[in-house]
């Protein structure tokens, strides 16, 4: 399977998909249905043709006589190392019908986590860029003509007016719109190049978590996926460095990841969780003492646990502010754009009727 196939098909399954896949399979299975039958009959159910072929694949060589965890490792565009890994755990013990369950539990989190960022966000992007189209295309072609008409009776054109008669001849010219699609193909081959750089890329990811607003939103995202993901993978027994990356991992955050890479090193040395944690600067305070005080206690899950859960409601009530902050700016970036507007208009009729 070339790369291009591998996108496509990946592109293809959502995380809603990839949730109700190991709902599904938890149902039936705890419901006593065998794993190669249950899959068969995800296959028949599947809407999207791509998770069919994945659970035909998966039942034929469980039916074969290979591990779920086995075959699911075939399938590496759609299952991580953390899947593969969990469900290795539950054929080792015998939980298997816990463990498939609490995947579905982890995914089903994380797709509302997504689902509560991108629902924050759309509308009022939605909102901002239809209102700056309107604002920012309606008066150069509306007021076009007049602009005109006052520069052919010798009316001198003030600076904001030369911007805006600029701007409108700009989105007249075919020319300008080569030029733009040029830039934006020169834009985006430096966005790949600077993200086929490691060091670079991890440089670009902290400079925009450490913007107002959105910065803060997004590490709060990754330190909720990651206390869920901590959480599920110490309670199936996972050791802890294992738990630890495969954990980071899943958030897809690469300063948390290069973060935890650090803290992995100092568990092995021997150190303390919470102790490694907390040197390593990329956690809140509270979280590393929450999970040094699980450690000392021996309740580590239960402290992961309160701690995801406390996540979610902080990452609610920071959406919430978010939303409620973008408005107030969206309608000042609109308010600006229509007071240039007008000012760059009415200048020059001013000049024209001072001079009758």
């Amino acid at each position: 399977m070339n790369f291009f196939t591998r996108w496509q098909m990946r592109r293809s399954v959502s995380g809603a998909d990839l949730a109700l896949f190991f709902r599904s399979l938890s149902a039936m299975f705890n419901s006593g249905v065998s794993l190669d039958r249950s899959l068969g009959m995800l296959a028949e159910q599947q809407p999207n043709r791509h998770m069919a072929v994945v659970c035909n694949d998966l039942a034929n060589k469980i039916s074969a006589g290979r591990y779920l965890s086995n075959a699911m490792s075939q399938q590496n565009w759609l299952f991580s190392p953390m899947h593969v890994r969990l469900i290795a755990v539950g054929e080792k013990t015998g939980q298997m019908g816990a463990t498939l369950t609490q995947l579905a539990e982890l995914e089903e989190r994380q797709l509302q986590i997504e689902m509560k960022v991108r629902g924050s966000l759309t509308v009022p992007l939605i909102i901002c860029g239809f209102c700056l189209l309107m604002v920012t295309l309606a008066p150069p072609l509306l007021f076009r003509s007049l602009l005109t008409m006052l520069a052919d009776n010798g009316a001198e054109m003030p600076l904001p007016t030369k911007i805006l008669v600029f701007f409108s001849d700009a989105i007249r010219n075919p020319l300008s719109y080569v030029a733009a699609a040029l830039a934006g193909a020169c834009f985006l081959l430096f966005a790949q190049h600077q993200w086929q750089q490691p060091a670079l890329r991890l440089r670009w990811v902290r400079r925009f978590q450490s913007l107002p607003l959105i910065g803060p939103i997004m590490r709060l995202v990754s330190l909720t996926r990651f206390a869920q993901t901590l959480y599920i993978l110490h309670s199936v027994g996972i050791p802890i460095v294992q738990s630890l990356d495969y954990a980071s991992q899943a958030t897809a955050d690469l300063s948390l990841i290069e973060d935890i890479k650090g803290v992995c090193e100092r568990v092995k040395d021997g150190d303390l969780i919470g102790t490694a944690l907390q040197e390593s600067g990329g956690f809140p305070g509270a979280f590393c003492q929450a999970v040094a005080a699980g450690e000392e206690s021996g309740k580590l899950g239960d402290m992961l646990e309160s701690m995801a859960r406390m996540y979610q409601v902080d990452l609610e009530h920071g959406l919430e502010v978010l939303t409620k902050s973008l408005e107030p700016i969206m309608l000042g970036f609109v308010g600006l754009i229509v007071a240039f507007t007008v000012v760059a208009t009415m200048l020059p009729m001013l000049k024209v009727m001072d001079s009758l």
